[in-house]
């Protein structure tokens, strides 16, 4: 398949992530390596199963209540949408999934019960992919776990329709020493409501691309994120919010807690890029990232990026900041009897808490609590 070259600034180009290359072909990108910005972080080596182009199907299990519609097809039949791999592994993971698990809300159906989709791989190297389609006016609140021992490359695609609303969970919890590469695109017609929640905990090497593709006015999109990260883990998330057309916000709220050892470092890394095109006049937007980072052993890169176009718009900003427990937060809650220990585990838990409760279940914040007491522990 040839490559599609499109000049940076085009409709859809994110001109701060890539050089306007798409293709759905592997070949047509170079080779990966840490000298390309957007692998300059990542140990690469984690992801060459990947690469290299020999993936399996993984397996995808949903549980959907009645009213929603599940099929799968042949990835040569699946509905199109505007998404086209901007990278060397995604374009290689869409090649490797044979199959797109697709799963539909229905216009105006409102679905109460979360819709649970579990993406695993038991050995060797996986690809999925999943299609989310929330119709006009539905509401649906969806829950996708990527989970297992082994190398494991997913992309989950939704779509939001006209004044749609969805509240989409992805969780990453792989098992020691797994690796796991997510894509997660959301394409947003006008008036539509996405609330994103990210959670990744556990695994060498997982790294987590979500981009927002507005496509309609009056599209309104939160995603925020909680990383919680171990001795030897390296946990990246790159986020890419493309305004495109006016009348759009946007909000990214990311949080991560980390710790290592001497033995085995732990790294965490976030990327926030923000485009305001020029045609997204009223636009209004907003990202942060907060890194607690417990012990000497533990890295946070953080590298928040805003690239505006055009000054007729609401606000656009944003911050980060990167730091150790408050030594006076401690003293000041043992003075007040409470033990060291336990005070610094209300202090990282008091750090989430404004992310959790959004979580679409309370089985995934409980999760997040226990991870924390883990790595306390």
């Amino acid at each position: 398949m040839t490559a599609t070259t499109i000049a940076p600034h085009e409709h859809g180009v994110p001109a701060l992530l890539t050089s306007g290359l798409r293709s759905y072909s592997p070949q047509d990108f170079p080779e990966v390596t840490v000298r390309q910005e957007t692998w300059r972080f990542t140990p690469i080596a984690h992801l060459q199963p990947l690469l290299e182009g020999n993936a399996h199907l993984s397996t995808v299990t949903v549980t959907a209540p009645d009213g929603v519609q599940v099929d799968v097809q042949p990835a040569a039949g699946a509905p199109s949408t505007s998404y086209i791999p901007t990278d060397r592994l995604s374009a290689q993971v869409w090649s490797d999934a044979s199959e797109v698990t697709i799963i539909t809300i229905p216009r105006g159906e409102v679905i109460e019960e979360q819709i649970t989709v579990d993406i695993s791989c038991a050995q060797g190297a996986g690809a999925a992919r999943v299609l989310i389609v929330c119709e006009q006016e539905s509401s649906s609140t969806i829950a996708v776990r990527h989970s297992g021992p082994s190398v494991l490359g997913s992309i989950v695609l939704t779509h939001l329709g006209p004044a749609s609303q969805a509240k989409i969970t992805l969780v990453q919890d792989m098992q020691p020493g797994a690796v796991a590469a997510v894509y997660a695109h959301h394409i947003m017609d006008r008036d539509a409501v996405l609330r994103s929640n990210v959670v990744s905990m556990g695994g060498a090497c997982v790294r987590v691309v979500p981009t927002v593709d507005y496509q309609g006015q009056g599209a309104d999109a939160e995603l925020n994120g909680i990383c919680v990260a171990g001795p030897g883990e390296h946990i990246e998330h790159r986020c890419l919010v493309d305004h495109v057309v006016p009348n759009c916000r946007s909000k990214v709220t990311y949080k991560n807690v980390l710790t290592g050892t001497e033995a085995a470092p732990t790294h965490t890394v976030w990327i926030g890029d923000v485009i305001i095109h020029a045609a997204a006049l009223g636009t209004d937007t907003y990202e942060m990232n907060r890194n607690l980072v417990l012990g000497d052993f533990a890295r946070a890169d953080s590298v928040p990026n805003l690239e505006i176009e055009t000054g007729e718009i609401v606000g656009a900003g944003h911050a980060s900041a990167t730091g150790r427990l408050d030594d006076e937060q401690v003293f000041y809650m043992q003075s007040r009897g409470i033990e060291p220990h336990e005070a610094k585990r209300l202090i990282v838990r008091g750090f989430f808490e404004d992310l959790l409760a959004p979580l679409s279940s309370p089985q995934i914040a409980e999760s997040v609590r226990l991870r924390v007491e883990g790595l306390l522990a």
